[in-house]
């Protein structure tokens, strides 16, 4: 794959103008195939964990959280940042534990994907979780979250309002629709 990747383009040069907690933000000058080159920003962002969490009801465990990039509050499925040499579904683990407070007695990973690969390097790692087991770890100190389940119509009928619009939390109630909710 990394003979294609070099056909493709050629990296004349690349500078890391910032450093921080979780991106960085590296410019490169790509050399292309006709000659052309072009300045390419790039996010170097740490992985990420999503969770589809389902109760004994059948219910779909929610939360609802201020996101300040987008200046917003709201629903979406329990997520967090996988910290350096942790396993991603350990992550997925400890995020269910910290905001919605259970550990599940199932989960199985679904799908990962790069969240906007035209500039971002994250990758989301997406899992479903069931047999759910109260289990409370800490919260983070600058996360404040609030817990809602919804049943998997309500949820559908919330999608197609618009009242949810978190990507990983559409793909992953697309997957859990599709499926028929079997286990």
């Amino acid at each position: 794959m990394s003979d294609s990747k070099n056909q493709l383009r050629n990296i004349v040069r690349s500078e890391c103008k910032y450093k921080g907690r979780i991106v960085d933000l590296r410019v490169d000058t790509v050399k292309f195939p006709s000659g052309s080159e072009k300045v390419r920003e790039v996010v170097l962002h740490k992985s990420a964990v999503a969770v589809l969490p389902v109760n004994e009801r059948g219910e779909i465990v929610l939360v609802r959280q201020y996101r300040h990039a987008i200046d917003e509050d709201i629903y979406e499925i329990p997520a967090g940042l996988v910290e350096a040499g942790e396993d991603p579904r350990e992550t997925a683990i400890r995020e269910l534990q910290e905001e919605v407070g259970f550990r599940p007695g199932h989960i199985e990973e679904i799908a990962e994907f790069y969240s906007s690969p035209g500039f971002c390097t994250e990758k989301i790692f997406v899992y479903y979780a069931t047999d759910l087991i109260s289990s409370k770890l800490p919260a983070d100190d600058d996360e404040y979250i609030k817990v809602f389940p919804f049943a998997p119509e309500e949820l559908g009928k919330m999608i197609a309002e618009k009242k949810i619009n978190d990507g990983k939390t559409l793909m992953a109630y697309y997957w859990y629709a599709a499926r028929g909710r079997r286990k």
